[in-house]
């Protein structure tokens, strides 16, 4: 038997390649014995079904979308940046803060240029159209990378925040009451299982509520940090907070190290070029998104460059890898700390069940449900065939060992180091090369086929940009490690 699907109209692909048929057959072994797929098929994209898979038309207006990006910036990461501008200097942590930014900004919006010459409608398949198939298997990779080494940086941000309050004998919070002297990584272990069953949902209604939930947490969190520095701990007020901040160091000691070590949690919050996608697939009007973006992040890097300086200001050498460890573990402190941890308890499994998608496709392969063919990668006739000899009670115990395995990379991960560390390392290394390496690549390799043009910085603008990305990723990568083996 045979399946035709239709082929994207007006992609990148078929311009470069004229002749290109508007339809494909794709070709099933008739003596596979499964449920016979149904040539009259309907598409399912995300919650919806439609008939074809035509482009859906978003209703997300620019300032949603903004404020969806500001919400995607601003999170746990943001109490890493006071020790990023320790190490870094006030006014190096602010170039290299502000430096990050703007190369997000422009690489995103490259990408924005790059979906509307292409027609693509993913970054993977963007990087397939021009690049290549190893491209996009290695945006692949680095996208569900990132997925997963996001949701492991939000797991150790549990466990150490936990540990805190349990290990905090001085203070009466319900965490040390209940459960005294538990260690990070017993914490972590709990977490991960309990994470297990809610990473198995296939609907997310049940979280909608976390996303009110994680604005209040965050904000309550800066708010409460910056609070307790001028009033509590140190309680220098506001002028001695500022004056404060003159004692601090300006610049790194070690340039190198400096950015090695810490450049990588900047680029943790800022580099969300694998999100550029589907939110542009989800705006009203997508050629708005690179007002979005630059509001979203111009916006988001002035808010963090202050708070981050006034924590320095606060604790000066003492400022902590997570700057809520130097908070005490009062009632509202604790609660508002219980707070996060619940928050990205329950935002967890919707961070990775992008991660967990990618994976159950390459493992499994498109599923069917409910007479629905669900599918990502279409040309892979494998795939197709592999999931048609695969049961619908094995497609069930497939889809949780995936769910077992991806919680399993995150906690070996979360091993690695503290929070900074493991945002530094997937920061610089798969959210670097998102931003910084593959973008420039694609505007290029678009260029030499007659499609846009660049822009002032011309050729060598682009390969500089590229280089400095193949920087970050070598020298975080390099310093992790070091860190990791000497600690």
């Amino acid at each position: 038997m045979s399946l035709e699907l239709p082929r994207r109209r007006n992609s990148y692909r078929s311009l470069i390649t004229p002749g290109t048929e508007e339809g494909f057959v794709i070709e099933i072994d008739p003596t596979i014995t499964n449920e016979p797929f149904d040539p009259d098929y309907t598409c399912e994209i995300g919650e919806n079904v439609v008939e074809e898979c035509n482009t859906i038309s978003g209703t997300e207006s620019k300032l949603s979308a903004t404020t969806n990006l500001a919400k995607c910036i601003c999170g746990a990461g943001s109490f890493a940046l006071p020790h990023v501008f320790l190490q870094e200097g006030i006014v190096g942590g602010t170039i290299a803060l502000l430096g990050c930014g703007f190369l997000a900004t422009y690489t995103m919006q490259s990408l924005s240029r790059s979906k509307e010459l292409t027609g693509s409608a993913s970054y993977v398949e963007l990087a397939g159209d021009v690049l290549g198939p190893g491209a996009a298997r290695l945006v692949f990779a680095l996208t569900l990378s990132a997925s997963l080494g996001v949701c492991s940086s939000y797991l150790v941000f549990i466990g150490q925040t936990l540990q805190s309050l349990s290990a905090d004998a001085a203070s009466s919070n319900l965490i040390r009451q209940f459960f005294p002297d538990v260690s990070t990584v017993t914490w972590e272990t709990g977490v991960a299982v309990l994470l297990f069953p809610l990473c198995l949902l296939r609907s997310y209604a049940v979280f909608a509520f976390t996303s009110a939930l994680g604005v209040v947490a965050v904000l309550g969190g800066i708010i409460v940090t910056l609070a307790s520095g001028i009033f509590s701990d140190p309680g220098l007020g506001f002028i001695g907070s500022l004056s404060a901040i003159g004692e601090q160091r300006m610049f790194p000691e070690s340039l190198g190290s400096a950015f090695g070590e810490s450049f990588g949690t900047v680029a943790f919050l800022f580099c969300i070029n694998f999100l550029t996608f589907p939110i542009m697939n989800s705006m009203k009007e997508p050629r708005e998104y690179g007002e979005a973006i630059q509001t979203a992040v111009y916006g988001t890097a002035f808010f963090n460059i202050i708070f981050a300086i006034l924590c320095v200001g606060f604790y000066g050498d003492n400022t902590a890898d997570l700057v809520l460890s130097n908070l005490g573990n009062g009632p509202y402190l604790s609660a508002l700390k219980l707070l996060l941890c619940i928050d990205l308890l329950f935002t967890f499994p919707i961070v990775f069940s992008s991660g967990r998608q990618i994976a159950e496709d390459a493992l499994i392969g498109p599923t069917r449900s409910n007479g629905v063919i669900r599918y990502d990668d279409i040309d892979n006739k494998l795939a197709l065939e592999k999931t048609a000899k695969i049961g619908n009670g094995s497609i069930a115990f497939a889809r949780a060992g995936v769910a077992a395995g991806g919680i399993l990379i995150c906690f070996s991960l979360a091993q690695i180091g503290g929070f900074g560390t493991v945002a530094n390392l997937v920061g610089g290394v798969a959210q670097g090369t998102l931003a910084f390496i593959m973008p420039p690549l694609i505007t290029m390799n678009l260029v030499r086929n007659g499609y846009g043009e660049l822009d002032v910085g011309g050729k060598p603008g682009q390969w500089v940009l590229g280089l400095f990305g193949v920087f970050v990723v070598t020298s975080t990568s390099y310093f992790t490690v070091v860190s990791f083996l000497s600690g």
